[in-house]
């Protein structure tokens, strides 16, 4: 890695990981379109407007924390202290879309890790440079999407991470930390509390401290051998990466190596019909696999759940589910939704109120992992229809062709979205129009 002054061997190439974040990102999202929500206490709520899922920095000024239900702020929200936007997925998708693209500019290897952050590999970069870069990438994402980002840069995906959270919390740093000196690296160590370490979090950040490893350097300057056997062996990954080894592969984790992929929603209203159960979980099984299709993967294995409130008293109470499974792995929606009805004679109850319901998709697989069979259409000749459906929608927006199953009119099992805003960026007709 370089002496403990900072300084690096000419002749060695070192790898430089960048991690880029949106700030806020679902707040951002909204005030990008509308103006008028910047510099405000604002807050994105989940499905069906129950609490608060992400928060500007006015809105945390505020004391109100991730989760806060949504009837704990009403009164700021009548005397107008308190903006909140309903969750607009469509909108975030597509930004998200956008900000990944801006980022494959600045190089040809691109992890994206989550809706709103993707590691990007800037090694070969002379260090000189890379300050600069991590500015490049805040004013080019900023001027062509308007968001805004942060830029943490290290030799390990850990200490991008930390660098990172160290460009959003000191405000002096202009957004981008630099991390690839040792010195400045070793500095922001120490005054890192240990649980805010990536890996970490808050139930192993208490155990670290009770045996008296409060910081990141402390962590970082634990024996291997000791916190493999005293905790796991993904702790000790932890520490490898904090001393600089890189011990988590380029293609680990991120939405491209999930083992599953589930949609599941509460519903508006709860359900107590064999015909509307039917065609939520058929919008649930559709939206699945066209995640599913959207990271080129298979599946061959599922799960379908529904269950009543379990909080509501004076209510009959059930939660039941079915392993549902296909002959060869398949990203074919029909051929999920084959299996719904006999599905729902099992798992519907008539007398039952139904508040949530599910499908999860499982055992994920690529096309060269795929076990054929010789008397089932194979995976790869059932894809044509779901590829020229996956065209339309993205074309003409979500859902404009659908399974009939799924129904056309607005159901009251569809989500609670009060104050949704428009889908500025996926929907023609709801466009921003622009007056002189």
């Amino acid at each position: 890695m370089g002496s403990g002054n900072g300084s690096y061997s000419p002749t060695t190439v070192k790898p430089v990981i960048a991690l880029c974040d949106a700030n806020s990102f679902y707040c951002s999202c909204e005030q990008v379109f509308n103006p008028a929500l910047l510099g405000r206490a604002l807050g994105v709520l989940s499905n069906n407007d129950g609490c608060i899922i992400a928060r500007t920095p006015e809105l945390k000024a505020l004391g109100v924390a991730m989760g806060t239900p949504t009837f704990k702020v009403r009164e700021q929200v009548l005397r107008g202290e308190v903006i909140l936007q309903s969750s607009n997925y469509a909108l975030y998708g597509d930004m998200s879309a956008r900000f990944m693209s801006v980022l494959e500019q600045f190089s040809p290897k691109l992890k994206v890790y989550s809706i709103d952050e993707a590691f990007v590999d800037l090694t070969g970069l002379p260090v000189k440079e890379l300050h600069a870069t991590g500015q490049a990438m805040i004013q080019r994402v900023r001027q062509w999407t308007g968001l805004p980002i942060g830029v943490g840069m290290s030799s390990t995906k850990t200490l991008a991470k930390l660098a990172n959270h160290a460009a959003k919390k000191y405000p002096g740093t202009g957004g981008v930390v630099d991390l690839t000196c040792l010195a400045r690296q070793r500095r922001l160590l120490e005054i890192t509390p240990v649980g805010d370490v990536w890996g970490v979090g808050r139930r192993i950040g208490k155990e670290l401290q009770a045996v008296g490893i409060n910081s990141a350097a402390q962590l970082a300057d634990s024996n291997r051998q000791w916190i493999k056997k005293r905790f796991s062996i993904v702790l000790e990954r932890t520490v490898c990466e904090l001393q600089g080894e890189s011990c988590i592969a380029w293609e680990e984790g991120g939405l491209a190596n999930k083992h599953q992929i589930m949609c599941s929603r509460s519903f508006g209203q709860r359900v107590s019909t064999h015909q509307a159960l039917h065609a939520a979980l058929a919008s649930f099984i559709s939206r699945a696999c066209e995640k599913l299709r959207s990271q080129h993967r298979f599946a061959s294995t599922a799960i379908a759940f529904v269950r009543t409130d379990p909080f509501k008293e004076g209510v009959l109470r059930t939660s039941r589910s079915i392993k549902l499974m296909t002959p060869t792995p398949t990203s074919d929606t029909r051929l999920w939704l084959q299996q719904l009805p006999a599905a729902l004679d099992i798992l519907f109850q008539e007398g039952f109120e139904y508040k949530k319901a599910g499908f999860v998709l499982l055992d994920l697989c690529s096309a060269h992992n795929i076990q054929g069979d010789l008397l089932a259409e194979t995976a790869t000749n059932n894809t044509r229809m779901m590829t020229v459906l996956d065209a339309i929608n993205q074309r003409f927006g979500r859902q404009m062709l659908r399974p009939a199953s799924v129904g056309f009119a607005t159901q009251r099992w569809h989500m609670n979205q009060r104050t949704v805003s428009p889908a500025y960026t996926t929907n023609w007709r709801e466009i921003l129009s622009v007056r002189a």
